[in-house]
């Protein structure tokens, strides 16, 4: 009989965020200073737990909290306890909070490792308390300790890397299944609907214990009164950073840090309300029309392509720093330099120094004066080796955000005077290497094996972790797809390297002053698109990011392109495959999302004659209107109620997509599905609720509910 280990996050409502709730010289988020709620896809987790465990659990035991255990286990500052009390007030018996100020400030390295030991003391202690006795035989052992899953929401709103989950099961060498949707409990065990690109998938773990990411579930429990008297008089375990020995904690620990913390640019969206449907087909034809097929990208304007410091006019040159005031502050010093006719580091003694200090001492003292000095005779990059693109691909086909990947390492790689590679890991893929080469590489990495046939995340993370720690290059991209998001955190843990993931931005700066040349800075939203965060990577000898599909620009193929591929040989047994594979169903049908014009429709058309009806009605009414194709795309929500199939998924989990008219229905506008349309020229939605998210991210939008606008609107089309 199965135990559930619940991982529960307490974050910030980011709804209530203000300009104070950053610390400004660190740039890490001040908790205290937001009011706090249980992560919703962790109450969803929980939930999901309680399900599995009715689902297994023999007739005969009857109360929901019986059969296995369920243990919510959180890491968190004290007030945190409150989450805990939530779980137990719902369907936990057991609740641990592991609270200790060393533990603070972690990127997710450093809060994956303390957690993963935590397990290792839930297991050992409570699920198993006989072993420590003796109690047990061997085999009996063997079967506790292996007879529970780790269950946990995909993502939490704060962070929304997704990378936590996959990199505990790195620590503690288990398999992970991640964006699971539903679960099943057929002939002894657990069979797991998850999200894949472009499909979903059943799959079981081939052993236990196992650990699980839920995307959705939508049964939330509650608390009853007796519940909730029950959960504030139960005691929580608390465990210290002592308690548990973890190897990475906190600052110290963390693979990543925080460069700084700034708004999102200013969106172009006009998010205009309009009254009608015939106002509105009027703005439909005008903003077709005057489209250039350019959407903007968030408000940013490219960066300046970086340049090596030996490469510059002068080495006090130092306009690539990684911040405003860095540059600024070499900017005067190079001023002062050249005042005092010094041409060379070198050249600047002690009287110098005060002299400068003495004209500039308002803009930094004595110790950034020396620290900057020593920054001018800094000229060879931080980190060596090429600039790698992961390579996704299903059925002989590359992903399309392989080649957007690609498109950036060249700009990077030329920048850093380096090559370009493309790691690409599978059965018979050597194939798709000239496209690969076409598309800007230089150098193929294949790794084949029967094995690799189909993805398996502990296969596949463990011959690109070989590659990379064979190689070494400087800098390692993913795809921000449900296969990268997953792959990524798995392959950056087994090879001690940091990870930032759904860049939106991706430049070589320098950092000077702390004796950094050419290191990447990675750009990427946060607190639900609240906030932008630039991230550098430390104590690494790579440097790793996850990319959103359709931020990066990929580069016209060159045939003429010439490159090396070389074969790379990866030892893999049948016991590195994790998951069987039940079934697979991918979306059908031809989808052109290169359309001009795309409409989606999502849960708020409520039924599938609906979505056919409706969307069939406006799809012919605007192709012959615009004269050009129109496409039907659709939410997840909508897919997963059957409306239309798959293939026609919009959206981070589907397909990003950048039409010159996007028009959405009945579709609320989650942050997962904005992420894919966010290439779109216009952006038009029609849905019932007047605070729907998407209205402010759209360009014109109409309250209403689809089934009385969408005629209207047709009316006044034709």
């Amino acid at each position: 009989m199965s135990n559930y280990i619940v991982l529960v996050k307490q974050v910030p409502d980011v709804s209530q965020i203000t300009d104070n709730a950053f610390d400004p010289e660190t740039g890490t988020l001040v908790r205290a200073r937001l009011p706090s709620v249980i992560n919703e896809l962790d109450a969803q987790a929980l939930a999901f737990a309680n399900k599995m465990r009715q689902d297994s659990a023999p007739a005969a035991f009857g109360e929901s909290r019986s059969g296995g255990k369920i243990i919510a286990l959180s890491m968190g500052p004290p007030m945190a306890e409150e989450v805990l009390r939530f779980c137990l007030s719902r369907c936990a018996d057991i609740v641990i909070l592991l609270t200790d100020r060393a533990l603070g400030g972690a990127d997710t390295v450093a809060t994956a490792n303390p957690l993963a030991f935590a397990i290792r003391k839930i297991v050992k202690e409570i699920l198993n308390p006989q072993s420590r006795k003796g109690y047990l035989t061997a085999d009996a052992l063997r079967q506790n300790n292996s007879d529970y899953y780790v269950i946990t929401g995909m993502q939490s709103v704060d962070g929304d890397t997704a990378q936590v989950p996959a990199q505990i099961a790195e620590e503690l060498g288990l398999p992970c299944i991640a964006y699971v949707t539903d679960a099943e409990f057929r002939n002894n065990r657990f069979e797991f609907t998850r999200i894949i690109s472009g499909g979903s998938q059943t799959v079981a773990a081939k052993k236990l214990p196992a650990v699980i990411t839920v995307a959705k579930y939508e049964y939330p429990l509650f608390a009853t009164f007796s519940g909730t008297r029950w959960a504030n008089g139960t005691q929580v375990i608390r465990w210290a950073a002592s308690d548990i020995n973890a190897t990475h904690i906190g600052v110290a620990g963390s693979k990543t840090s925080v460069i700084r913390v700034f708004p999102p640019g200013k969106s172009t969206r006009k998010r205009r309300q309009i009254s009608n449907a015939e106002s509105l087909a009027k703005i439909l034809v005008e903003s077709f029309k005057s489209s250039n097929g350019q959407a903007a990208k968030n408000g940013q304007a490219q960066a300046p392509r970086y340049v090596l410091p030996n490469k510059r006019a002068s080495l006090f040159d130092r306009n690539f720093e990684g911040t405003k005031k860095e540059q600024k502050d070499y900017e005067i010093l190079a001023e002062k330099l050249k005042e005092l006719d010094i041409t060379k580091a070198g050249q600047i003694d002690s009287a110098d120094k005060e002299k400068i200090l003495k004209a500039v001492g308002e803009h930094f003292h004595k110790k950034a004066l020396e620290d900057m000095i020593e920054g001018f005779k800094l000229a060879k990059p931080s980190f060596e080796g090429e600039v790698w693109v992961v390579a996704e691909h299903s059925d002989g086909i590359v992903h399309p955000a392989t080649f957007e990947l690609e498109g950036r390492a060249r700009e990077l790689a030329d920048s850093l005077e380096t090559k370009v590679g493309v790691v690409i890991a599978g059965f018979n893929v050597e194939s798709m290497a000239e496209e690969l080469i076409a598309a800007g590489a230089d150098n193929i990495y294949v790794i084949e094996d029967k094995l690799l046939e189909v993805f398996d995340p502990t296969a596949h993370h463990k011959v690109i972790a070989d590659a990379i720690s064979t190689y070494w290059p400087q800098i390692v991209l993913y795809a921000a797809t449900p296969q990268g998001r997953m792959l990524a955190p798995m392959v950056s843990y087994r090879v001690g390297c940091g990870l930032t993931a759904d860049c939106t931005g991706l430049d070589i700066r320098d950092s000077s002053r702390k004796g950094d040349i050419g290191i990447l800075l990675q750009t990427r939203p946060a607190l639900g698109g609240n906030v932008m965060a630039t991230i550098r990577t430390k104590n690494s000898k790579s440097q790793m990011a996850t990319a959103r599909p359709g931020v990066m620009k990929r580069i016209p193929p060159d045939p003429s392109r010439r490159g090396k591929i070389i074969r790379h040989k990866v030892r893999l047994a049948e016991e590195d495959v994790s998951l069987e594979i039940i079934k697979t169903e991918l979306g059908t049908g031809d989808v052109n999302f290169n359309a001009e014009v795309i409409v989606s429709g999502g849960k708020g058309m409520q039924s599938r004659d609906n979505y056919e009806c409706l969307m069939s009605m406006l799809c012919s009414t605007l192709n012959t209107k615009l004269n050009t194709q129109v496409e039907r795309g659709a939410s997840r929500a909508a897919v997963e109620q059957g409306f239309i199939e798959r293939a026609h998924q919009v959206g981070q989990t589907g397909t990003s997509i950048g039409p010159k008219l996007y028009v959405a229905l009945g579709i609320s506008g989650a942050i997962q599905h904005m992420i894919g349309v966010a290439n779109t020229d216009t952006i038009v939605a029609i849905n019932s609720d007047p605070n729907a998210p998407i209205f402010k991210q759209c360009d014109y939008y109409i309250v209403g509910t689809v089934e009385d606008i969408v005629p209207e609107l047709v009316q006044a089309l034709e």
